[in-house]
């Protein structure tokens, strides 16, 4: 099991659109062959910025990839996360292999 730990920087004031971005993409529209096996979502607020971390966990790299392949397939997903407009700077993305699990 593979954990995908996505960092999203933005405006506090622009948090609400941000939340609705991840609402947005947990639409069963972008429901494919390979789905997450769960999500962990946290935020961190520092004068008017949020932090906003989400940990995904998939089974394999090879299905957070196939993953990945699949969503950038779509252009609704584009649409929401790249965006010329977006407000929202996504700081990293980092893959952990999952030594123990316990959920």
């Amino acid at each position: 099991m593979i954990k995908v730990v996505f960092t999203y920087q933005t405006k506090t004031s622009d948090l609400p659109e941000l939340m609705e971005k991840f609402q947005q993409s947990a639409s069963s529209e972008f429901n494919g062959i390979v789905n997450n096996l769960g999500i962990n979502q946290f935020k961190r607020s520092e004068g008017d910025q949020t932090i906003v971390v989400l940990d995904i966990y998939y089974e394999s790299l090879s299905d957070y990839d196939e993953r990945t392949t699949y969503e950038r397939s779509q252009v609704a997903w584009n649409d929401i996360w790249f965006n010329p407009t977006n407000k929202h700077k996504e700081l990293s993305v980092e893959v952990f292999e999952v030594l123990n699990k316990t959920f």
